[in-house]
């Protein structure tokens, strides 16, 4: 009897060390607070979601684990085609999107033809404008996106941007993105107000 008690004793014991040798925590190392020196996990593991793709315009490099709301313009030339012209621009973009002359011809492109709903662009909605002189040295890709209800009164909720030919963000010279509401201090802000529907002039 003393024997067995004794034997239950150790191996209590031994469960009771061998518990308190365990390093508790997050032992996924895609969480946000993974813990590499725990060896066993406590199931608080927090998870960062968000868009993982670099070239998207909502790129999170916070983000570990792709939640599917990546935005990009990565395939804007198969978007369809919502309007076409050559010539001098008579709607005031001319000046703010180079090739005012009469061999420029401006595209505009809506990713999934969005349309207005009660004069309004719904969230998400993206617009790219290619602007070509038939050489590629004055091409410009001008864009705007219809960002989340509250993102900047004074723009009704767009976000402008200058890209590059394959839909990545242009930089400007010290390197930073060439994208925001207030983008070239207010410029396009100023210009799209006077179009006739919700800051868009081509639809």
């Amino acid at each position: 009897m003393k024997r067995f008690t004794l034997s239950a004793l150790l191996i209590l014991l031994g469960i009771i060390v061998f518990d308190s040798c365990k390093k508790k925590g997050c032992t996924d190392p895609i969480g946000s607070n993974y813990d590499k020196n725990a060896n066993y996990d406590d199931g608080t593991c927090d998870y960062v979601y968000g868009c993982l793709d670099f070239v998207s315009i909502n790129y999170d490099s916070t983000s570990r684990i792709d939640d599917g709301s990546c935005m990009s313009f990565a395939n804007w030339k198969m978007w369809p085609l919502v309007s076409s012209t050559t010539g001098i621009d008579t709607v005031r973009l001319g000046p703010a999107h180079l090739g005012n002359d009469s061999i420029s011809t401006r595209t505009v492109y809506i990713f999934n033809d969005a349309v207005t709903e009660n004069g309004f662009y719904p969230e998400g909605t993206m617009i790219i404008k290619h602007v070509s002189r038939g050489d590629s040295i004055y091409d410009q890709f001008p864009a705007m996106v219809k960002q989340e209800k509250g993102f900047n009164k004074l723009s009704n909720d767009w976000e402008w941007f200058l890209l590059r030919s394959d839909g990545s963000i242009a930089l400007d010279t010290a390197g930073k993105q060439l994208r925001g509401a207030n983008l070239y201090d207010g410029y396009c802000i100023n210009c799209h107000v006077n179009a006739t529907t919700d800051f868009v002039f081509s639809k």
